[in-house]
């Protein structure tokens, strides 16, 4: 996958370990399987080579979290952008369905053992709801990325939550 990225935007090895500040011996055991990288050198070279799929690709494959909750990459879907935000239509509307029965059904409940198995089950088919809703949203956001800079996009949305006050950056003593 590294090796295939960096082929598509047209750099070649030593070029692209220039720009991702390692070396090419470095980069060349990562293409070949021998070593893998840290996740900040994925991030790299999802950047560089303009692949958001490097990411998703290394999170499901190395991290340990990742594996656990990566969804399945979808490989018979209409990925064009106006067919995602159509299913999002579709999803969202489930997902407000979902969230008034859980709502309803998650009043006075504080965990699994205040729930019957017959709640138990019913807030399982309605999280699913949700996770279907989260599934084309995380679609729609990796689609929408070969369009924007991403890096821009995170940046502009850090400087609103702290406008917002969502957060407070810590005071450093000097």
């Amino acid at each position: 996958m590294y090796k295939t990225d960096r082929k598509s935007a047209k750099l070649s090895i030593e070029e692209a370990a220039f720009k991702l500040n390692i070396a090419t011996r470095t980069l060349c055991n990562y293409e070949a399987g021998k070593s893998i990288p840290p996740p900040e050198t994925v991030l790299a070279m999802s950047e560089e080579y303009r692949s958001p799929k490097l990411t998703r690709w290394y999170c499901r494959t190395e991290c340990a979290i990742g594996q656990a909750y990566c969804y399945e990459l979808l490989n018979n879907v209409d990925l064009s952008p106006m067919a995602i935000i159509t299913k999002y239509r579709q999803e969202e509307r489930e997902a407000a369905e979902a969230i008034e029965n859980l709502a309803l059904l998650m009043l006075n409940r504080s965990n699994r053992a205040s729930c019957t198995e017959d709640e138990l089950e019913q807030i399982e088919r309605w999280s699913l709801e949700l996770l279907d809703l989260e599934h084309v949203i995380e679609t729609l956001k990796l689609r929408l990325w070969s369009f924007i800079d991403v890096k821009g996009l995170v940046r502009k949305h850090n400087n609103k939550c702290i406008e917002k006050r969502y957060y407070v950056p810590e005071k450093t003593a000097c």
